[in-house]
């Protein structure tokens, strides 16, 4: 049994197209359109590489990962051939691979779906720590009845609160796939943004994108100024922004993304009619933090 490095594009992808998925970190993030997953796998065996643990010529698991910044890697794997069972011992060694060819301060990010996947004892015997989890919840139209319909602190956008709202976006969501620009300039009958005003200060806001298609809208960003984050200013925004999505689109459900490690703090939520739907254990590793 060895580990070898893997070149050939097509190799790999004929492995992984038979392959086994239970254990494999960030499997929600391959492609499956054959053009984009060759992409990600060109750029994977570009930085940071892609390894494979093999024994007799034949492929047993794979290892491999994408950029998002600078020498940051969410990892994908490993990807393991069907009926095999891979130890963790194998896996760690897969992995030390990895990330011993790069830099010591190079992350490695990690991500498990909760309730169906194996993970725990594979990142504590890698020394992977535990950062944060992603919950995905949904509300439905049959909630919105008990809902606030008007608050009068919560207004809907206008061109006078953009400086005031970039500062907040901006250090609320340093990484954000939008900008406050993108998400004025989206602005329309189905992209919302309102805002929080009091004291004449803008202590947050909250945007709503809906998809009429579909029946489904996301709050895509939400957040409160962090001088005032326990005023309830956030569920007062969400409360809002329910009660005017069901009550002007016809929609299925309504939907989020938050980031916690306080589970209590995420079943608050409930009260407001939402539940979780998928829950996303994040891990991270830095070789710097080894002792």
């Amino acid at each position: 049994m060895n580990i070898t490095q893997l070149t050939d594009t097509q190799t790999i992808l004929n492995f992984i197209e038979h392959a086994n998925y239970d254990k494999t970190s960030y499997l929600y993030k391959l492609p499956q359109e054959h053009a984009h997953i060759n992409q990600m796998l060109d750029q994977a065996i570009d930085n940071p590489g892609v390894f494979a643990l093999v024994e007799d010529d034949d492929i047993k698991a794979v290892l491999f990962a994408f950029t998002y910044d600078t020498e940051r890697y969410k990892v994908i794997g490993p990807i393991v051939q069907t009926d095999y069972t891979l130890s963790i011992e194998d896996q760690d060694a897969l992995f030390k691979h990895m990330y011993q060819a790069q830099p010591p301060e190079a992350n490695f990010n990690f991500s498990y779906e909760a309730q169906t996947q194996t993970y725990a004892r594979e990142m504590k015997a890698m020394n992977v720590a535990y950062n944060f989890t992603d919950y995905y919840l949904e509300a439905y139209p049959d909630q919105s009845e008990a809902l606030a319909s008007s608050h009068p602190t919560i207004t809907e956008y206008h061109k006078a609160y953009f400086r005031a709202f970039r500062k907040l976006h901006d250090k609320a969501f340093k990484r954000a796939e939008m900008s406050a620009e993108d998400i004025v300039d989206s602005l329309d009958e189905h992209n919302r943004l309102f805002i929080y005003m009091s004291e004449g200060l803008l202590k947050g806001y909250v945007y709503l994108q809906v998809n009429p298609n579909n029946r489904i809208a996301e709050i895509k960003y939400f957040t409160s100024h962090r001088d005032y984050r326990f005023k309830g200013i956030a569920f007062d925004l969400l409360k809002y922004v329910l009660h005017f999505a069901f009550t002007n689109y016809e929609l299925k459900k309504v939907y989020f993304k938050i980031r916690s490690k306080n589970s209590k703090l995420v079943e608050r939520f409930n009260e407001l009619g939402f539940v979780v739907n998928n829950e996303y254990k994040k891990f991270k590793f830095v070789a710097n933090n080894l002792q």
